[in-house]
């Protein structure tokens, strides 16, 4: 008998080892390869923040423009500094950033795993399915501009040193006390307003339900290592916030969309009822609209569909379960999970931050949908009891284990299938990159979501700074930027300008005449796939008043 059991055993763990494999191997593909062609400006961010910490030699960049006080101080940046010495801010060093990401993110899944009692197979497929990336929205935010992947790391290893903490013994305990108070100072530094919502109420709520389950005996034994516990987050968070102001303290700061506030109860009903649709895209279960049914795609995407369906159902269902089981791992992560979930839940239905685009803003969801899912997959299946719920969850499961390759190869960042016959392998921008070094240009002006993709694409060859169009004249757009680009030191000799078809349309569109005034006149018109390039004989920065703030 325990022959047969070992070999199980054995079988479980090779079998959960090959998916896992399997879906590093394509994971690292996305990375390196797949994710290229849908590299945008917001992930471009993070890559020249990089460069001009090395360029300045300042960790916080004194000429940076932060957005909604949000700093970045222990993000994807962080891993591509030391990668400039030896190589261009380009998308490789982006990359390279992303796989660090990535083991940050399975080596805490990993981690938290162990909290729940699972078997050593289970945790290994749990680490497997986080890997998968779930769908391409999903991977999206957790591996490509792993904008809210630092969240799921952050939470994983927060809940892991504070259950350790409470769990530990006198002289363990306090390594455990010192890891958590280091990752929630870290945590809060960057952005404490979204750090107390995401971090320091769920870890309260998951000290305060784990002391509630223990017995009267055990309660007194660990009173004092609980209190112990919230000091320790009071303190990450009081010093976190401390050294952000300090920090944040005489720097560009743009709060432009940084305040929330109240919607009217009509448009409340109307978050509310966009929220499933939010949650079924992160988890890749919205099918194409118009798209043919009975095709390949058509009944996988009504497979996907009704795992999202089940999923959702089977999230508040493992909440309740594993709360009840009280004073463990499982009901500590359960307890941490719903207090995120319903945090960010009452911020989506009932403030101005969903604004027009439920799906796209679903993105705060993914911390606390990573952990719930997990959740899920941690329940113990009771075959003879509870056969249905036991067979939902090995089903989700089995569709969430194989998303690797449509979440990380066929589907868009919009968690939809790619239906046509061949699959995009390249970024819109190459063409237009490789033009403009064709034509022996190297510095120049563009929107936002022009510029900062271009940059890094051509390896730093191309320096495009990003503008805006205001009454007529280009001027300096400071989200995500540095006021060092906008200088007319910043570049000599010839610079241009990117205008698409539609911008030059636009009402707030390039006065040509007023632009003359400023002694900058485009000396060649270039064309390239509904782009018209203009190029000047000189810096526009040299000439146009408002660029240099100094």
């Amino acid at each position: 008998m325990n022959v047969h059991a070992n070999l199980q055993k054995k079988t479980k763990i090779s079998l959960a080892l090959l998916f896992l494999v399997c879906n590093l191997l394509l994971l690292c593909w996305y990375l390196f390869v797949g994710y290229k062609s849908a590299f945008h400006s917001d992930s471009a961010a993070k890559v020249l923040l990089a460069r001009e910490i090395v360029e300045t030699g300042q960790y916080f960049p004194r000429d940076w423009n932060y957005v909604n006080g949000e700093l970045f101080v222990l993000f994807g940046h962080t891993f591509i500094i030391p990668l400039l010495a030896f190589m261009p801010a380009g998308y490789l060093s982006h990359a390279i950033s992303g796989l660090i990401s990535a083991v940050l993110i399975l080596s805490g899944v990993w981690f938290l795993t162990g909290l729940t009692q699972v078997s050593i197979s289970r945790r290994i497929f749990l680490v497997a399915i986080v890997a998968s990336g779930i769908s391409g929205f999903m991977a999206e935010n957790l591996y490509g501009q792993v904008s809210y992947g630092v969240f799921v790391y952050f939470s994983c290893y927060i809940l892991f040193f504070s259950y350790r903490f409470l769990r530990a013994g006198q002289k363990q305990g306090k390594y455990y006390g010192l890891a958590l108070f280091c990752v929630l100072c870290l945590a809060v530094w960057s952005n404490p307003q979204r750090s107390v919502m995401f971090f320091c109420i769920p870890i309260i709520a998951a000290i305060a339900w784990y002391m509630l389950g223990l017995t009267r005996t055990e309660f007194s034994e660990q009173k004092k290592t609980a209190w112990y516990s919230i000091a320790i987050v009071f303190a990450g968070v009081m010093l976190g916030t401390a050294l952000h102001s300090v920090t944040l303290a005489g720097f560009n700061n743009d709060v432009a969309s940084l305040h929330a506030y109240w919607l009217p109860y009509n448009l409340m009903l109307r978050n509310a009822i966009t929220i499933p649709e939010s949650l079924l895209a992160l988890f890749g279960g919205l099918p194409t609209a118009d798209g043919e049914v009975v095709s390949k795609i058509g009944i996988y995407e009504a497979a996907r569909l009704a795992a999202g369906l089940t999923l959702l159902g089977l999230i508040p269902y493992s909440i309740h379960a594993s709360l009840r089981q009280k004073g463990n791992g499982i009901a500590f992560l359960a307890a941490f999970a719903f207090t995120a979930l319903v945090g960010v839940l009452f911020v989506q239905i009932t403030t101005t931050v969903p604004k027009d685009n439920p799906i796209l803003i679903s993105r705060y969801f993914v911390p606390s949908l990573v952990l719930s899912l997990i959740l899920t997959l941690s329940q113990k299946p009771d075959w003879s009891k509870m056969p249905i719920v036991s067979l939902s969850i090995a089903a989700v499961a089995a569709c969430f284990l194989t998303s690797a390759y449509p979440a990380f190869v066929e589907m868009g960042i919009s968690s939809k299938f790619d239906r046509s016959v061949s699959v995009q392998r390249h970024n819109d921008l190459d063409g237009l990159k490789d033009f403009l070094l064709e034509n022996g240009l190297h510095y120049g002006y563009a929107k936002f979501w022009n510029a900062g993709v271009l940059s890094v694409l051509s390896d730093e060859k191309l320096l495009v700074r990003q503008i805006v169009i205001d009454h007529g004249l280009p001027k300096p757009d400071r989200w995500l930027s540095s006021n060092r680009w906008y200088r007319p030191g910043a570049w000599q000799g010839e610079t241009f300008l990117i205008l698409t078809a539609q911008e030059e349309q636009e009402k707030e569109a390039v006065d040509w005449g007023l632009l003359e005034l400023y002694n900058c006149k485009p000396i060649r018109k270039l064309s390239f796939a509904g782009c018209k390039v203009f190029v000047f004989p000189h810096n526009l920065a040299k000439y146009l008043s408002g660029w240099d703030i100094r």
